[in-house]
C-alpha cells in the first residue's frame, strides 16, 4: 500500500488492514466457504418453516408478490404520465408551423390525448391504490406498508408538465 494511500486510511480500516498482515484472518471458521445465507435472523422464528418452503417451492409470500407487482405499476404509472407530457410539449412546440385550420384539429387531437392520458392514469390508479391497500393490511410490519397514490396531485404535476415549454 502507498504512503499516500495509507494517509487517507480510517482507524477502523488500519486495525483491519494490520490484523490481516498479521494473519489473525488466516483460520477462521468456514474461510473460502461460501456463506449460508438461508438462515435469515430477521424473519420471525414461527415463519421460518412456511418461507423455506416457500423458496423450495420458488415462490414468495403472496404480499412480496404483491409488492413487486406495486412497484411494476407504480413505474409504469409514472412512465405514462412523463411519456404524454413529453408528447404534449413536442406537439405544442410544433403548433405554430400550422395554418389556423390546422391548429384547431391539432389543439383538439391534443386535448383529447391528454384527457385520455388522465383518465387512464386515474382508472389504473384506482386500481393500483385498491391492491396497495390490500398489500398494507398483509405486510408483516407496518414500515413496509406502500403509500396510496395521490391521484389527483400526479394528474396536477402532468398538467403542469403539458404546459412547460
Amino acid at each position: 500500500m502507498t504512503d499516500e494511500r495509507r494517509a487517507y486510511e480510517s482507524v477502523i480500516d488500519k486495525q483491519i488492514r494490520e490484523a490481516m498482515e498479521r494473519g489473525e484472518f488466516d483460520d477462521l471458521s468456514g474461510a473460502g466457504k461460501p456463506l449460508d445465507l438461508d438462515d435469515d435472523p430477521y424473519v420471525p422464528a414461527d415463519w421460518r418453516l412456511a418461507f423455506k418452503i416457500l423458496k423450495d417451492a420458488g415462490v414468495a409470500p403472496e404480499w412480496i408478490e404483491k409488492g413487486k407487482t406495486i412497484r411494476a405499476e407504480l413505474d409504469a404509472l409514472a412512465a405514462l404520465l412523463e411519456r404524454a407530457a413529453h408528447h404534449h410539449r413536442a406537439q405544442r412546440a410544433r403548433l405554430h408551423t400550422l395554418s389556423t385550420t390546422q391548429l384547431v384539429a391539432e389543439w383538439q387531437q391534443l386535448e383529447h390525448a391528454r384527457a385520455e392520458t388522465c383518465r387512464e392514469y386515474r382508472e389504473r390508479a384506482t386500481v393500483l391504490n385498491q391492491l396497495i391497500d390490500t398489500y398494507n393490511l398483509q405486510v408483516p410490519d407496518m414500515r413496509l406498508q406502500v403509500p396510496r397514490v395521490n391521484i389527483e396531485d400526479a394528474l396536477q404535476k402532468f398538467e403542469q408538465a403539458c404546459t412547460k415549454l
